[in-house]
């Protein structure tokens, strides 16, 4: 087996994709906590933190739900996504003000692209 001389994880930015995915639901935040990739590189991990507000807690609930329905497509939609998986939530979580507020945690994991993978047979 060839060993490729660059070892980079796949260079796809989840959390911009993640975004454009749900920015249309409004008050929305997304934000990339940590990301994980093993040996041999061909695939990555990011965790995905999606914060929902809204004027009310039912608002926020629901558009969480939306949120949460949009990202677990992510793998039948996008071809660089090969997984995705609820690490916690949705949760209750207001802001210090007591402004309703609900939060989700999904592990995203993107695929390399294609000539990076094609280095490692």
């Amino acid at each position: 087996m060839n060993m490729p001389t660059n070892h980079a994880p796949p260079i796809v930015d989840v959390e911009a994709m993640c975004y454009a995915l749900l920015k249309d639901l409004g008050g929305i935040g997304v934000y990339a906590l940590d990301s994980d990739s093993q040996w041999p590189f061909v695939s990555e991990t990011v965790t995905i933190q999606v914060d929902v507000h809204a004027s009310s807690k039912k608002r926020a609930h629901d558009r969480t739900y939306q949120a949460r329905q949009r990202l677990l497509r992510l793998p039948f939609d996008d071809t660089t996504v090969s997984r995705v998986v609820v690490l916690s939530g949705p949760l209750w979580l207001p802001e210090p003000d007591g402004a309703p507020r609900y939060t989700i945690r999904v592990g995203v994991s993107v695929r390399a692209y294609r000539d990076q993978q094609e280095g490692m047979e």
